[in-house]
């Protein structure tokens, strides 16, 4: 856990990343203002957002100034964020200059294997998230102001797990149309219609004793969903939308194959035998 004085510390980089965050990264506060965060010396964030990412530091210099939007709006409303995002061993120093210029937490996976997923930096995040709450976010989407507020809400009410609908866009960010998933079910999972977004707002505590295996490679969240409504977790679904979802060459959800879809086959085929059982 970390300890009351690097709070301290992260209450007054949390203000001064909010500055610059709406200041074109050029705001400099003074280490004798006086510090106006909700988030105090006491207590440690209410969430961490998690932003994987790999070498597109333009694209994550966009998604980070929004989700630092959204974190100060949920301010306002008492709720300490934190974003923390993994380099999945980027072959410049980019991605480090961009998060030190915002202010946000920053760690290195040293070592890129390959994937052309986000399933390694994701488990390593989840292993340095120790807030009440946790959600991964891709570095190429833009998150809406209600975000955090609205997610919080739906945990703070008594859900497990929270998912959005979401505007579709292009890649330069036109908004084609509005996306409202079907609530989720055990059903829908076992039928490979997963209407849980990556981006989905999960109490911490589930989030460590659910398995995230990396080898699933695209399939790592699916098989977590698939376990915690196993499990009977409660899912919720906000049908307003509170991020822009991009769409372009270089989706990860497109990197798709023969082994993808046997890795999906073989999950439902588990999950099945296992209700079965019962």
């Amino acid at each position: 856990m970390i300890d009351r004085a690097t709070w301290a510390v992260r209450a007054y980089r949390v203000r001064v990343a909010l500055a610059n965050a709406h200041a074109g990264g050029r705001a400099c506060l003074s280490p004798a203002a006086p510090l106006r965060c909700t988030l105090s010396p006491m207590s440690g964030p209410d969430l961490t957002i998690i932003v994987s990412t790999y070498d597109r530091a333009d694209w994550l210099v966009v998604s980070l100034r929004s989700i630092l939007t959204s974190a100060a709006f949920a301010e306002i409303h008492g709720i300490a964020t934190r974003v923390l995002v993994v380099d999945d061993g980027s072959p410049t120093d980019a991605t480090r200059h961009v998060c030190e210029r915002l202010g946000v937490d920053y760690l290195l996976n040293p070592e890129n294997d390959g994937r052309k997923t986000p399933s390694v930096t994701r488990v390593l995040g989840l292993a340095n998230a120790d807030s009440p709450y946790v959600a991964f976010f891709d570095d190429d989407d833009v998150m809406l102001p209600r975000w955090i507020p609205l997610h919080v809400a739906a945990l703070r009410a008594g859900h497990d797990v929270c998912s959005t609908a979401f505007w579709w866009t292009d890649e330069e960010l036109v908004v084609k149309r509005r996306v409202v998933p079907m609530p989720a079910t055990m059903g829908d999972l076992l039928a490979g219609r997963v209407s849980v977004t990556t981006g989905s707002l999960m109490r911490t505590p589930l989030a460590h004793e659910t398995t995230w295996d990396p080898d699933l490679e695209n399939v790592m969240e699916y098989a977590a969903w698939m376990e915690m409504m196993y499990r009977g977790r409660a899912f919720h679904l906000i049908t307003e939308p509170t991020f822009l979802y991009r769409r372009h060459k270089k989706n990860t959800a497109d990197q798709r194959g023969e082994r993808d879809r046997i890795l999906r086959s073989e999950l439902q085929d588990r999950y099945r035998q296992r209700l079965l059982a019962r």
